[in-house]
């Protein structure tokens, strides 16, 4: 206990290096899209890691946009806990109206200014802060705290995924997304494309000999039929909504969003291809692959009742790597356990150190927590900052939030090494 208290107040004796730190992290211009600019920031933070001891990696995602990975090793062959946060950050448009420069971030008595404040690299400095304490303190670790700093998280890029397929894997993760530092899981998220295909292409002029009878023209457009397709799917999102409950979590959050439709040639075409991109939002304790399955069984029941779409059916394309570079994204869910005993001793640190109720919640955003747990790793995501202040204008984080996080994971990374798990 002793350890610890002295661990607290030297992170409120140093919160300026903190605030500091997290200002530097700010500056590097890594908005995504348009993505491949994270280099720069994660060489920095890498350095960091290395003067503090910790044994750093850069992993490729893409060609020359590295994860990086440090590990603070334990002095035995204990287990691993991990603090996962992206680099990159939310867009900013030319045409954004902000009172100061986005990547030029200042702070005043009660906050931090600047993208990404907020989401995420504010959670990002107080992990990072809190390991650096300890490091400093000459403390001796039975166990192992690793940082991941991943990128692409933003357009659903496997910044994440791909550490956990290469083996760079831990017994519990921490996610610093803003979350007024509460202890959450979170539903899915699968984007997919609907595409409906006609063989035949026609002039305008032939519309009237497809529409009535004795017409003679067995043909369709292919917007109209899209139509069926989302009536069909809003029953379906009307069904979950009714059917499908998950405890802390609203009822209808699970939802499919019609988010973007193409179709048709130009004016004197009948329609022949029209494409719609979904967004399927779907429980924490639901696998995306049965979620596939379901809509896929929906969308080819409805196509069966009509007459022409029967013999043409739809074509659905999965989730995807990129909203950048492939226009999809997956987002597994991730399942949070209140009896974990990772959980339960978060929440417990939470508890002693915040004076906060021992509950856990539903995030209602996705990150890169869902990976850990289609991996079989336990996560919670827990940071600084709210989720209203993520990607808008004039972003800013609360200082005391900074703290309290930093302080928060510097007493669970204690309470996680004197456990022997």
């Amino acid at each position: 206990m002793e350890k610890l208290n002295e661990i607290l107040s030297e992170i409120d004796e140093r919160k300026e290096e903190l605030l500091k730190f997290a200002l530097k992290l700010i500056s590097f211009k890594t908005p995504n899209p348009p993505a491949k600019n994270t280099l720069p920031a994660q060489k920095w933070l890498a350095a960091e890691m290395e003067k503090i001891g910790m044994d750093v990696e850069m992993v490729d995602v893409y060609p020359g946009e590295p994860d990086v990975v440090g590990i603070l090793r334990g002095k035995g062959k204990g287990k691993t806990l991990a603090f996962n946060g992206h680099i990159d950050v939310a867009e900013v448009k030319e045409d954004e109206k902000w009172d100061f420069e986005p990547f030029k971030g200042f702070y005043d008595e009660k906050y931090l200014y600047g993208r990404g404040a907020t989401d995420m690299k504010g959670g990002l400095a107080s992990a990072f802060f809190a390991l650096k304490v300890i490091a400093e303190s000459g403390m001796e670790l039975k166990h192992n705290v690793m940082m991941q700093s991943v990128i692409g998280e933003e357009a659903g890029e496997p910044g994440t995924k791909r550490l956990l397929e290469k083996g760079y894997k831990c017994d519990f993760a921490i996610i610093p997304e803003p979350n007024s530092l509460e202890v959450q899981g979170q539903g899915g998220v699968i984007t997919f494309w609907i595409k409906i295909k006609s063989p035949e292409v026609y002039h305008d002029a032939v519309r009237h000999k497809m529409i009535h009878a004795g017409g003679g023209v067995a043909a369709a457009n292919t917007i109209e039929k899209m139509c069926k397709i989302i009536e069909g799917m809003q029953e379906l999102e009307r069904y979950w909504g009714v059917m499908k409950r998950y405890p802390k979590m609203s009822p209808g959050a699970n939802t499919i969003n019609p988010s973007v439709i193409e179709g048709g040639r130009n004016p004197i075409f009948i329609p022949d291809e029209c494409r719609i991109w979904y967004t399927a939002h779907f429980l924490p304790n639901e696998d995306v692959d049965d979620i596939k399955k379901e809509i896929t069984q929906h969308v080819m029941n409805v196509a069966k009742a009509d007459l022409w779409l029967k013999n043409h059916p739809p074509e659905i394309t999965w989730g995807g790597e990129s909203l950048v570079r492939e226009k999809g994204e997956i987002f597994p869910s991730a399942h949070i356990d209140e009896n974990n005993p990772y959980v339960r001793l978060l929440l417990q640190t939470r508890e002693r150190v915040l004076g906060k109720k021992p509950e856990v919640s539903i995030w209602p955003s996705v990150s890169d927590a869902g990976w850990f747990s289609k991996f079989g790793i336990p996560s919670a995501i827990c940071g600084p900052g709210k989720i209203e202040e993520a990607h808008i204008i004039n972003e800013k984080v609360s200082i005391k939030e900074l703290l309290d996080a930093a302080k928060l994971y510097a007493a669970y990374i204690l309470n996680f090494n004197e456990k022997s798990w």
